[in-house]
């Protein structure tokens, strides 16, 4: 189960939940881009509980806010790097992420 992999390794004190990471912020060392922490995470989870995808939105610019779309973005887990104290880092090229207005 190379998803839950991180969870397995650290103590029970440190394991955190879906509610958890919601909020963390997320930032591609790829392209440098730091997805919108303001927004909730969405996680696509399959049959089997697996994590398989992280959905969530793109910083864009303030005037969004009142009207227009959003863009969303689809990751994939193995993608995930690191999960840190506030932050989950991803290595993801361009082609990897899936990119979706709203």
């Amino acid at each position: 189960m190379k998803d839950f992999e991180y969870y397995e390794k650290k103590p029970e004190s440190s394991i955190r939940s879906l509610s958890d990471l919601e909020r963390y912020e997320i930032f591609n060392l790829e392209s440098a881009e730091k997805y919108d922490s303001a927004s909730n995470i969405d996680f696509i989870i399959d049959e089997e509980g697996c994590l398989k995808f992280l959905v969530v939105g793109v910083s864009s610019n303030k005037l969004s806010f009142f009207g227009g779309s959003r863009e969303f973005v689809e990751i994939p887990w193995e993608c995930v790097t690191k999960i840190g104290a506030n932050v989950i880092v991803i290595s993801a090229e361009e082609g990897k992420i899936k990119r979706a207005k709203a």
